[in-house]
């Protein structure tokens, strides 16, 4: 992905709004929205993509844009991560 401007981002998501938009439930509808974001864009995407909409992302559509509100940026760390290993194993 391109340093420049969000446009690659906005566009895809605006994709990923018009792909569920045929879900007749609204809310399975934003929840395929976000989980697809969540689960196969990486973080730095949807930062630029929040940080897009806190700037007030006035060209994405409004589904990508409700469903962000169950958009993950940074996930917990699995357990272990980040931590000794003793600890780590004490945690299994």
């Amino acid at each position: 992905m391109s340093s420049e401007g969000p446009e690659q981002i906005i566009r895809m998501a605006n994709d990923i709004g018009s792909f569920f938009r045929a879900e007749p439930d609204r809310k399975a509808a934003l929840e395929g929205v976000s989980n697809h974001i969540n689960k196969f864009w990486t973080r730095r995407m949807r930062q630029r993509l929040l940080e897009y909409v806190a700037q007030g992302g006035k060209e994405l559509d409004e589904l990508p844009l409700e469903a962000l509100k169950q958009v993950v940026v940074a996930p917990p760390a699995p357990v272990g991560v980040g931590q000794p290993a003793a600890q780590a194993a004490i945690a299994k």
